[in-house]
């Protein structure tokens, strides 16, 4: 039966040859928009390591050069946030809070890695509070921290795997520059602050101590209020604030908007991606429905002689599907031909799993539309009758 198929489908090679196209074609394009949905997928299915609802960032942005008095203003408005009912705890950071278009990065060596890229934040001993951070190794800092003779910092679990594998981390001391060194207090599992879409990064933060900063503005102020503050205690925060930072500009934003803008950016070309994928995929369904169609009735012939010579309906029926399942077959092993250099180029620097997913949904998925486009063609073969087929010949 196989190579009778074979036979068959060798003797229409040239339409075959532009069904077989097609199919390759398809199954590229999904398989790359698949790959896309399955590592976003794969990203968004683990956890952040942080808690960003009912947490605000305050912006702080100078309206002049002078540096004078930062260190004292900040401190004044940490203690003003404080004082407030609505405000459950506060921490100043760096630029790259939680969804900021902000990256901060630095190499580490140790041992026989080298030169491992690393995000680092820089925040306060209350970050951990305002973002419910969860240490699973060591401890967070605290003002003991302050006569330590090394620069404190706490990492994550990624960061951690990829400097000293299953070595304990706590308290090693990791190269900073030539005169000093990051000291190791804790690990926490994860921290994926750019977006809850982007992998997982080796990452680490380390501490703000505003009396050993030199009057450095910090421009982001992170506060965690209480649930069901809104846009009354906003307008009088950012009164008060301003009256104390009278020549400081000052903008309120919620991380929960924050990381809906971020979630955008990634899922509106999924959503153009996915809707020129199903144009593609409706026109291929279309396009071999009809060539199946045209076949069976420029075959009607051939499908009549089979009948008259004693094939069942069965037979003529399980003859068309098996052809579009060869043909399919054929089609999607190039596909795999090519779909697996991929992986093996690190073509997106993606895992194999991903990959491997990609590949596999998008056989399943260009297995079973046509199936079901020959479905209906396959049985009306089958309904000939024979002599009715001959008779028009």
């Amino acid at each position: 039966m196989i190579r009778h198929l074979f036979k068959l489908i060798w003797n229409r090679r040239k339409s075959n040859f532009l069904l077989i196209t097609e199919i390759f074609v398809s199954f590229m394009v999904l398989f790359a928009v698949l790959s896309l949905v399955i590592y976003n997928y794969s990203n968004y299915a683990k956890p952040l390591g942080f808690n960003h609802e009912n947490v605000w960032q305050l912006s702080l942005r100078q309206n002049s050069d002078s540096t004078a008095r930062n260190v004292q203003l900040q401190e004044q408005l940490l203690r003003r946030l404080r004082d407030f009912e609505e405000v459950e705890s506060a921490s100043l950071s760096s630029t790259n809070a939680p969804f900021a278009f902000s990256q901060m990065n630095t190499s580490l060596s140790y041992g026989k890695t080298k030169d491992l890229l690393a995000n680092f934040y820089e925040v306060q001993d209350e970050f951990k509070d305002v973002m419910q951070l969860q240490v699973r190794e060591g401890r967070w800092f605290d003002p003991q921290d302050d006569a330590s003779r090394h620069m404190p910092i706490v990492i994550n679990r990624m960061l951690k795997e990829k400097l000293f594998g299953e070595e304990e981390a706590v308290g090693k001391l990791i190269p900073a520059n030539d005169s000093t060194s990051y000291l190791v207090l804790g690990v926490v599992d994860y921290y994926r602050a750019y977006s809850e879409f982007n992998a997982d990064e080796p990452a680490f933060f380390t501490r703000i101590n505003l009396s050993q900063n030199d009057d450095r503005l910090w421009n982001s102020l992170l506060l965690r209020v209480k649930p069901g503050t809104g846009v009354a205690f906003e307008e009088k925060m950012v009164k008060e604030l301003s009256g104390i930072a009278k020549d400081w500009t000052l903008e309120v934003s919620t991380l929960e908007k924050m990381r809906q803008s971020k979630a955008k950016l990634t899922l509106v070309p999924m959503v153009a991606l996915g809707l020129v994928c199903g144009f593609l995929i409706f026109n291929v369904a279309l396009g071999l429905f009809g060539v199946l169609w045209y076949n069976i009735n420029k075959r009607y012939a051939e499908i009549g002689l089979r009948r008259a010579m004693g094939a069942t309906a069965g037979q003529i029926y399980k003859q068309f599907l098996g052809e579009v399942i060869v043909i399919t077959t054929l089609g999607l092993l190039l596909g795999c031909f090519f779909a697996g250099q991929f992986p093996l180029l690190g073509v997106f620097d993606l895992s194999n799993e991903v990959y491997g997913l990609a590949i596999l949904s998008a056989i399943s998925l260009i297995y079973i539309l046509v199936t079901c486009c020959a479905l209906y063609p396959s049985s009306q073969a089958a309904a000939i009758h024979p002599a009715t087929a001959l008779h028009e010949e």
